[in-house]
């Protein structure tokens, strides 16, 4: 027997924005959800935190297999030509019956009409339980 217990590695997923378009006075945002491990992904839910950037949590349920595509209706909170810094979209999912907490760091344009501009640029993920789920 190994001297600890095996760990998953956690899910492997790749967060891409679509498209942004005005909805009842927010922004609805989709985006492409990408299975890039070996393991079956199960999107339970999403929300996006930031205080300039934010969603209430939605719930989900849809396998990421190799792709899904989601949306998510923001208010941004932010003029044109400016950024928001350190938003965060954040997915729980189920792999390998665990649950995890993916989080994808984002920046967010505003363009000279203000139509926010997502850029993913990290990812990171915890296993549910790991800390208290947010």
């Amino acid at each position: 027997m190994p001297p600890f217990p095996f760990v998953s590695a956690g899910p492997r997923l790749r967060l891409e924005p679509l498209e942004a378009t005005r909805a009842n006075g927010a922004w609805r945002t989709s985006w492409r959800v990408t299975n890039e491990g070996h393991s079956e992904v199960q999107l339970l839910s999403v929300r996006a935190p930031h205080a300039r950037f934010r969603a209430e949590p939605a719930d989900l349920d849809a396998a990421v297999s190799p792709s899904t595509d989601i949306a998510l209706a923001v208010q941004v909170e932010a003029g044109r030509a400016e950024e928001v810094e350190n938003a965060f979209v954040i997915l729980v999912v189920r792999q390998d019956g665990e649950r995890w907490r993916v989080m994808f760091r984002v920046r967010v344009r505003i363009d000279d009409r203000g139509t926010p501009s997502p850029i993913v640029e990290s990812m990171t993920s915890h296993r549910v339980g790991f800390t208290e789920e947010v």
